[in-house]
């Protein structure tokens, strides 16, 4: 027995399907054949296989639901509650990799419960469906792979679509390995690129917010102060509120005090009418009891008086049906005294009919009796004409065989001298040596070709190369110029964005500050802007920025006087009569707008920090200041801060929008440049693309050519290697046909002499066998008359048998008919005697309950007498309580009006009090506020406060008016500060991940290019490899012919497969037109390559060979021992030759209606056991 590098050791079996009982099977040897009949379970064990290596699919594994795997249960077995599928490997040789390749032994496990869940191992380590996958990945060795071929399968892979057919081929390559590969890659690749935009929306969002943080910082301050403020009005208020509800409270627990009083004092005297109107009901209680108890004797004696008459009726009724009854019965006795004479008539004529029949039946069975006597007697001679004759035939029959197979023999060797003369001569040796030269100058010439079309693909194959990298790298600088578009896009459209909220905002205060001249004039503002000033100057002008820039103020005041209208408020500047100098430490104007700003910087000086403005206050002069860009300002004895100073704000406002103007236009030519750089880029990309997808096409079409030389090539050679065999083979055949042809000619001239004689011997035996035959029928003439006598005579005898029959069985019926009348007759009297005594009875209970109910009438009127007494007495006890309860009902409702009034003033009072309690918990609340701002409210002043009608008015408008202030400041962040710093470290660790994960998905690329050379490479290789085995595998099944695969695309990476194949005497057709036989062969060769280029350690082939006849049979039968040296077989068969190529054998059985059993059985054991 060989050893394989890897094979299948035992297979067990739990509760799988139709095995309900643990089963093991060894499988010891090489070839293994699993037998049995239809139905028994066999296929069963292919799906096992195919179960435990991952199958997922109830289709695939024949059923509805994955368990409908478990056993299902039988007549007299339980259903199962898992099944359990082992599967052994010896690994001995260690061609499994990964962690288990350390074992000698594999044991694969799977079990599936009835929750649905399946649970995989592996040498009793739990693994995942997955792990098992993995672990055959390249073997060969899977669910769905060529290494298990179930019933039809065979066919479907001829079938099979070029991608299906790729698949295959991929599998025995090892190229299914790479294929999980690069689906990881790729699924991460998704992942990642998922990440990347993920982070990049995060980042964007981060930088809005901080944008968002810093403006909101500036508004904090101003909140605080609004809300100090607010909290102390609301202190006051709650204050107020809380005296108010105090008052309200008091008084109205004084005014529940009084109602109380008057409520006790009404309920008083409702007391004592309710004790009258208790007597005059005890009263009325004891009459209507009394009352109660006669109108109880009444009822009592209405209903003894309906029993009594129901009584009457009940026996009235009960009499008439028993006198009902007595009459049917008596007419029913009438009819069956009639029909008991007539029935005792018909047995009297039925018993001489009988004795009639007896007579005439004894009579036939005499005559039946004679008439068989004579057939036997002619039947006996008809018998022995019979003998005589099948002797003279046999005797007659072995000559005429030897004729036949004479004659038989002489035409078959008269066809074969005719044949052998027929046949042409050998071809003349010049006519070889020209095919000859022909096939040499063909082969050379179809050489050069191949070698020139291969360098021109290997040429075209490298410029696409080239194309494709160029085409890369452009792609990758397309992109970074169109990153760089969008990024300067982004940059203009948050400056055009900064832009128009600028311009908003200062042209709503433009709008607010209208000109005060009566003409539009330019401010100091806009012109301090323009000369792009320090924002200091807005903390020195204040509020005199906003000032009307004119060109004499003396005009101006002249104009003022002649309209006779002067403004009440506003500022105006005019150049003064001398240039203005500032100092080395103030900040410098230009020319223009120096003289403007003396008057103001005369007394306003820069100072760089609060620090230094404190220590040289000393040196200011009377009403001089130190203004510092913060907006601080320092005299000689104060120092102070502007809660708001709108002027520097503006000014920076201004300012901040010429600078935004200037970087616009900047903007927009930068992202105009960019953009016009990356169309030119994707142009370039899209040339380079299209140059690589035309060299892509010339490389397949050189290579399609390339692969059609190779194909004509190999073709001629094997044509040549046909011609030469056929040459040699046509001289050792026609040598062996002239020493044929002698011998068939001795051979005829004896045959000759044979049939003569034979001849002679066949018309001597067949006269004798005629004589026979004329004898043989005149005896079948006589036997024929003689049977139908005899027949004739026992359909008589048998026609009055069963007349006789018949008689005795209607006499049986009459005589059982008449002892049911005889009983029902004597029934019938006894129970007319029953009737008569029930009768007297019922007269006698009809005179009792007549008595009965006159003396209950006379009860009856007594007692309606005493009722209508009752009834007046306790009308004269109602009159009188029903005045009673009138005044009751008068009083109640006095007294419900009092409880109203106290409810409804408790009802104000707990009002008050609640308010009195909410007005304190909010004055507690917000004096708390108060205490942590370090400020304590004055209870007197309050008290004075509450006293005061309009006070609540006056501060609801107070507070409202600082709500409006808040509001008008819009959402206030307190976190601001503490926000953005968080929000700055975030952005930059979001910055390092971003390219990190760049990092990482230019590293997944670069795998998935490797993977896909890699790929490239090992299927083509496999491809020729396979191409080189499947057709000497064809023709060795099919005796000649040639197979070949070809691929449907140039791309070797994604090219399906297809299959041609030309059995010998055909051309080469579609494989849907070849017959089943030729299919299934076309398929075994393909399987049969794949195994050679690629062994799995087993094939499993169930009923492969059902199509085919015995000569391919045996065809088949030698390729499968000859592949067991590398490979382990197990096959289901039906097939007595595929059986007797089977180093053991496996039997199914199922003895017990749906449960399978096994029976093994080691040939080649046998066979030793046999011998010895």
């Amino acid at each position: 027995m060989h050893a394989t590098a890897m094979r299948l050791t035992r297979l067990y079996l739990a509760g799988f399907k139709s095995f309900a009982t643990p089963t093991e099977i060894a499988l010891p040897a090489p070839l293994v054949a699993i037998v049995g009949p239809n139905g028994c379970g066999k296929s069963n064990l292919i799906d096992a296989v195919r179960w435990v290596l991952g199958e997922s699919s109830a289709k695939q594994l024949r059923g509805q639901a994955l368990d409908d795997v478990i056993f299902a249960g039988s007549g007299g077995r339980p259903p199962a509650s898992q099944a359990v599928v082992e599967l052994g490997f010896d690994n001995s040789e260690r061609r499994l990799t990964g962690p288990f390749s350390a074992y000698d032994q594999i044991v694969i496990r799977r079990s599936l419960g009835r929750d649905g869940q399946s649970r995989y191992s592996i040498n009793q380590t739990k693994v995942r469906r997955r792990d098992v996958i993995d672990l055959f990945l390249g073997t060969g060795v899977g669910a769905r792979s060529y290494s298990v071929i179930e019933q039809g399968q065979i066919n479907r892979i001829v079938d099979a679509r070029p991608e299906e057919l790729r698949a295959y081929l991929e599998e025995a390559a090892g190229i299914s390995l790479y294929r999980e590969r690069r689906r990881e890659t790729e699924s991460r690749i998704s992942q990642t690129q998922e990440n990347l935009s993920r982070l990049s929306d995060l980042a964007d969002e981060l930088g809005r917010q901080q944008n968002q943080l810093e403006r909101q910082a500036k508004t904090a301050e101003r909140y605080r102060v609004l809300q100090k403020k607010w909290r102390r009005q609301v202190a006051e208020q709650a204050a107020v509120q809380h005296i108010l509800a105090t008052r309200a409270h008091e008084t109205l627990a004084a005014r529940l005090t009084e109602q109380q009083a008057d409520l006790t004092r009404i309920h008083a005297e409702g007391e004592q009418i309710n004790r009258l109107i208790a007597d005059l009901e005890h009263q009325r209680g004891a009459v209507q009891d009394e009352l109660r108890q006669l109108q109880s004797r009444l009822y009592e004696v209405a209903a003894e008086r309906a029993q009594v008459t129901g009584r009457l009726g009940e026996l009235a009724a009960r009499q008439e049906a028993i006198e009902q009854q007595r009459q049917d019965d008596r007419a029913q006795q009438t009819r069956l005294a009639d029909r008991i004479e007539q029935q005792r008539t018909e047995r009297e004529a039925l018993h001489q009919k009988q004795q009639t029949l007896e007579t005439e039946r004894t009579q036939a069975q005499e005559q039946r009796a004679l008439a068989q006597a004579e057939l036997r007697v002619a039947d006996e001679e008809l018998a022995r004409l019979r003998a005589d004759w099948l002797q003279a035939n046999e005797a007659l029959a072995t000559p005429q065989q030897q004729l036949a197979a004479r004659q038989a023999e002489r035409a078959t060797l008269l066809r074969q001298h005719q044949r052998l003369a027929a046949e042409p001569a050998a071809r003349d040796q010049p006519d070889q040596d020209d095919q000859r030269r022909r096939f040499a100058e063909q082969i050379a010439q179809l050489e050069t070709q191949h070698s020139e079309e291969q360098a021109r693909c290997d040429q075209h194959q490298e410029a696409h190369r080239q194309a494709v990298a160029d085409m890369e790298r452009q792609t990758q600088a397309a992109e970074q110029a169109q990153d760089i578009a969008h990024e300067r896009i982004r940059t203009r459209d948050g400056l055009l964005a900064e832009r128009n909220g600028l311009e908003r905002l200062l042209s709503h205060t433009k709008k607010q500050a209208a000109p005060r001249t009566g003409t539009p004039t330019e401010t100091l503002m806009q012109r301090l802007a323009t000369a792009q000033a320090d924002p200091w100057w807005g903390h020195v002008l204040g509020a005199q920025i906003e000032a009307d820039c004119i060109p004499d103020l003396d005009a101006l005041h002249a104009a003022w006087t002649d309209s006779g209208q002067q403004p009440n408020a506003g500022w105006w500047v005019a150049p003064a009569a001398e240039t203005f100098e500032a100092s080395s430490s103030e900040p410098v104007l230009s020319d223009e707008l120096g003289p403007w700003l003396a008057d103001w910087q005369k007394t306003r000086h820069p100072a760089p920090s609060l620090t230094e403005a404190l220590a040289r206050r000393a040196e200011l002069s009377p009403g001089h200041v130190f203004v510092l860009a913060d907006g601080w300002q320092v005299g000689r004895h104060w120092m102070g801060r502007p809660a708001a100073d709108q002027a520097a704000i503006h000014l920076q406002q201004q300012t901040r929008l010429n600078t935004i103007r200037d970087e616009l236009v900047a903007a927009e030519h930068s992202a105009e440049q960019a953009q016009e750089q990356a169309r030119n880029l994707w142009a370039e990309v899209k040339q380079t693309r299209q140059r690589a997808d035309a060299l892509a096409l010339k490389e397949r079409e050189a290579h399609q050519t390339c692969s059609r030389l190779a194909a004509t090539l190999a073709d001629v050679h094997r044509k040549q290697e046909r011609a030469e065999q056929q040459w040699a083979d046509e001289s050792a055949r026609r040598t062996r046909q002239e020493a044929e042809r002698q011998r068939i000619e001795a051979e005829l001239v004896q045959l000759d002499e044979q049939i003569a004689e034979t001849e002679r011997e066949v018309a001597a035996r067949n006269a004798a066998r005629n004589r026979l035959t004329e004898q043989q029928q005149e005896a079948e003439r006589l036997v024929q008359e003689r049977r139908r006598a005899s027949g004739a005579a026992a359909q008589q005898a048998q026609t009055l048998e069963r007349a006789c029959d018949q008689n005795r069985q209607q006499g049986i019926h009459i005589d059982q008919a008449l002892a049911r009348d005889q009983a029902q007759w004597q029934h019938i009297d006894q129970r007319l005697a029953e009737f008569d005594d029930k009768a007297l009875a019922l007269t006698r209970q009809l005179e009792e309950a007549r008595a009965a109910q006159g003396s209950i009438e006379q009860r009856q009127q007594a007692l309606s007498r005493q009722e209508a007494e009752i009834l007046a007495k306790q009308d004269g006890l109602t009159r009188v309580l029903n005045g009673h309860l009138a005044e009751r009902t008068a009083h109640q409702l006095k007294e419900q009006k009092a409880q109203t009034d106290v409810q409804a003033t408790a009802l104000q009072v707990a009002q008050a009090e609640v308010h009195a309690t909410h007005t304190a918990e909010t004055r507690a609340a917000a004096e708390q506020q108060l205490a942590d701002d370090q400020e304590i409210l004055d209870e007197t002043a309050m008290q004075r406060l509450a006293d005061i009608p309009q006070i609540e008015a006056a501060q609801k408008g107070e507070r409202l008016n600082l709500e409006q202030q808040i509001a008008r400041l819009g959402p206030v962040n307190l976190t601001a500060i503490a926000a953005y710093e968080e929000v700055r470290g975030r952005k930059a660790e979001l910055d390092q991940q971003m390219a990190d994960v760049q990092a990482a998905l230019d590293q997944l690329t670069d795998a998935i290019r490797t993977l896909d050379r890699q790929t490239r490479a090992k299927f083509r290789a496999v491809f020729e490899a396979v191409n080189e085995r499947l057709t000497p595998l064809f023709e060795r099944l099919f005796g000649g012919g040639e197979a070949r695969l070809d691929l449907t695309d140039g791309d070797e990476l994604n090219a399906g497969v297809t299959l041609f194949a030309r059995p010998p005497g055909k051309k080469t057709t579609q494989l849907s037109l070849l017959s089943g036989g030729e299919r299934s062969l076309t398929a075994v060769a393909l399987i049969f390559a794949l195994f050679q280029l690629n062994p799995a350690p087993f094939c499993i082939l169930d009923e492969v060979d059902a199509p085919l006849d015995e000569a391919n049979v045996g065809r088949f039968c030698a390729m499968v021992s000859a592949m067991s040296d590398r490979v382990q077989f197990l096959f289901v068969t039906h097939n007595k030759t595929t059986m007797a190529s089977a180093s053991a054998l496996v039997g199914v059985t199922m003895r017990e209606a749906g449960v399978s059993r096994i029976v093994s059985v080691d040939v080649d054991r046998a066979v030793q056991l046999l011998e010895s």
